[in-house]
């Protein structure tokens, strides 16, 4: 089984619902979230909130992959927060579900599973597949589903700075945060280990007190980080409360695959590799616009460079590799003649135009 660097990340959830309210009278753009805050806080009744915690350092289609997530149920005003491994329901699902075709030929594993559940780019589709691979693991169906990536969490660290774990005499910045959590959770692991959940419980334990004593400036810095993330859908969300899903929809905070103007497209790339090697790519695209006998032309060239020195992960040292990527384009319904031409340099290069 394929053993993937946590993505620890969070006590945020306890920010995305906790400082989405605690800032709410600090900042005009939390005003909408009003009308929630008895929903968010589960002030009349509990609400559970369920956060896949993506490393987008290895893009999925919504995000990052989540090799673990965190569990909050929110029952006003106990909070109880939890960190478990992916792999824990993972591997409680029984028979099997035929996975799409591009899995099976990456990973092979027979079976899909929930780790490789994020795979539609539309988020309220993923999300229905996600709930149903959790509740087959034995996994709670919550009432909030989200998605929330290491690149938030470095924005966040930014503000808080450095803060202390005590149970592994350690020092956590936000440069020190990826390597740290990656060396303490792949190292020495073996099947039925908890060190990855043990490790995740004491850094976001740790980065949930740090948080919490921030003074006030530092709390609006950091609802600001979460609600830009959340308008830039680095957070994606997905409730079944329907009145919070609407709204979620209305903000374009859930994700959804919609379309927009008849002059644009959409990219989505998704890592294959079971490497990191999205932390070493750089993209550079050019969008060429031609009009000619009444028709317009789109000319559309993607180049991607990959930093990576290794072309396989070698912990603790580099996670990075070779970077086997599924691509998948979104055009206009309306788009004609469609053609897609390749070039694919020697592999030394690792750059290749799309």
């Amino acid at each position: 089984m394929r053993r993937t660097s946590p993505s620890f990340f969070l006590i945020l959830s306890l920010i995305l619902s906790l400082f989405i309210i605690i800032s709410l009278p600090l900042t005009r753009f939390i005003k909408p979230y009003l009308p929630f805050t008895n929903y968010l806080l589960g002030i009349n009744k509990p609400v559970s909130y369920l956060i896949l915690l993506g490393n987008d350092a290895e893009m999925r289609a919504n995000g990052g992959f989540a090799g673990s997530y965190a569990k909050l149920i929110a029952n006003y005003p106990k909070f109880e927060l939890s960190f478990q491994d992916i792999y824990v329901p993972n591997g409680q699902l029984k028979g099997y579900v035929t996975p799409p075709a591009p899995i099976q030929e990456a990973f092979k594993h027979g079976s899909w599973e929930l780790a490789n559940a994020d795979w539609e780019p539309d988020f309220p589709t993923t999300a229905t597949t996600l709930r149903w691979f959790m509740e087959k693991g034995g996994e709670i169906n919550p009432d909030n589903l989200l998605i929330l990536n290491l690149t938030t969490i470095k924005k966040v660290l930014d503000v808080v700075g450095t803060f202390t774990v005590p149970e592994y005499d350690a020092q956590i910045t936000p440069d020190n945060l990826y390597l740290f959590l990656q060396g303490k959770t792949e190292m020495n692991f073996f099947p039925g280990s908890t060190q990855k959940k043990d490790t995740l419980t004491a850094v976001g334990l740790s980065f949930k007190k740090e948080i919490l004593n921030l003074p006030l400036n530092k709390k609006v810095k950091v609802s600001k980080i979460m609600y830009q993330d959340l308008v830039n859908q680095n957070i994606v969300i997905n409730s079944t409360d329907e009145n919070f899903q609407n709204f979620l929809e209305k903000k374009n905070f859930a994700g959804q695959l919609v379309s927009s103007s008849p002059d644009t497209y959409l990219l989505i790339e998704t890592n294959l590799g079971a490497n990191k090697a999205n932390a070493y790519i750089q993209r550079k695209t050019s969008h060429i616009i031609s009009l000619q006998n009444n028709l317009v032309t789109h000319k559309i060239t993607v180049k991607f460079h990959n930093a990576s020195v290794e072309a396989s992960p070698n912990p603790p040292f580099h996670y990075g590799g070779d970077y086997i990527a599924y691509l998948r384009f979104y055009l206009p319904a309306n788009a004609e003649n469609i053609n897609i031409d390749r070039e694919i340099p020697e592999i030394a290069n690792k750059e290749t135009a799309v």
